[in-house]
């Protein structure tokens, strides 16, 4: 068994010069890297829109303000709702309101609702 002798310093850090076309092809890498950087940078940068610029904007159906109204209203309603069991009871008040309001608008379906009374 041959052993060989230990490396100096010297041939441990002394690696081969690399090839000029591969300091070409890194160089050229890098630098495509930094063209398309900055063009992105300018990109997200780009300054607002001029005064002249028109922005569009949807106009909503009568069908689509209603519901939008109904919508409001209710969550209007059910906030008064909370606020009131709050004042007067001050218990699990979210999930009492919800539970009327669901059972009113199964109602307005026409789904017959079978209300349970407290024992005695």
């Amino acid at each position: 068994m041959k052993v060989s002798a230990p490396l100096s310093i010297d041939e441990a850090t002394n690696y081969p010069t690399p090839s000029s076309k591969a300091a070409r092809t890194a160089i050229a890498a890098l630098l495509l890297c930094t063209v398309f950087g900055e063009a992105r940078a300018t990109q997200l940068y780009d300054p607002p829109a001029t005064k002249g610029a028109a922005v569009l904007i949807p106009s909503l159906s009568d069908e689509e303000r209603e519901e939008q109204a109904a919508a409001r209203a209710l969550a209007e309603r059910r906030q008064k709702m909370i606020d009131d069991c709050e004042q007067n009871f001050g218990t699990d008040c979210e999930r009492e309101v919800d539970t009327e309001l669901r059972a009113e608008e199964l109602l307005q379906w026409g789904v017959r609702v079978i209300h349970l009374r407290p024992a005695r």
